[in-house]
């Protein structure tokens, strides 16, 4: 009979507390066709655009989600947001969105490391990805994983501070918004064009900021 390497007669890894973040994409020739309807409908709203010094970042007003042009794109959106609630199993709820505008980054241009409060989630739609600038990064949310950082053999979910999701045009992301991200510099001389959005339950303070749980009933005086 062989003998076994471990005396355990089973084993395992649970990830525990995990941080989704949810990809969506849309088939080629739509992404293509609805990019660069966006894309001409964001010149003809910022002609004549601004001199962008190269490394600077510039970002448009944020309400696009009001101008008709996007209401295919937050069409999308809120298809993305509905999933994403349904694969957490909560209750759903109307999701609003807060915010959406554009990011035009230039060569050499990056987001630094950032969340986005008082909203629920968060998430980026790209309608230009040069060649070699398609990456969002997400940091570890838990501070305790910094003290004691063993230096990995091979970097997997476990063992690193940050991961990296690789992009593409007409890709939707979606992750909490709470959940710090960035944005490496771009390499290419050509713009790099997304957008971004918040979404924030619309009854918050009606039906969900009252306490989980349900206290002593009190007497009242006759």
């Amino acid at each position: 009979m062989e003998q076994s390497d471990t005396p355990f007669e089973f084993s395992t890894v649970e990830g525990f507390f995990p941080t989704p973040v949810w990809v969506f994409d849309l088939p080629s020739e739509r992404a293509s066709v609805l990019n660069s309807r966006l894309r001409a409908s964001l010149e003809s709203m910022l002609m004549p655009l601004p001199d962008i010094a190269k490394g600077a970042t510039w970002q448009t007003e944020q309400n696009l989600h009001e101008v008709p042009e996007f209401q295919e794109l937050t069409a999308l959106i809120q298809q993305g947001a509905t999933s994403a609630l349904q694969s957490l199993e909560v209750e759903q709820s109307d999701l609003a969105i807060t915010a959406c505008w554009a990011n035009i980054n230039p060569r050499g241009s990056a987001h630094k490391s950032h969340t986005h409060p008082n909203n629920y989630l968060s998430g980026v739609y790209y309608l230009k990805v040069p060649p070699g600038s398609g990456m969002i990064s997400f940091n570890d949310p838990r501070s305790q994983t910094r003290i004691i950082v063993p230096r990995p053999v091979t970097h997997n979910s476990y063992n690193t501070l940050s991961q990296s999701l690789p992009v593409e045009e007409g890709r939707l992301v979606l992750f909490p918004a709470w959940l710090s991200h960035s944005v490496g510099p771009n390499p290419s001389e050509d713009v790099r064009i997304s957008v971004s959005f918040n979404l924030m339950f619309t009854d918050f303070t009606e039906r969900m900021s009252a306490p989980l749980w349900q206290g002593l009933k009190l007497k009242r005086p006759e």
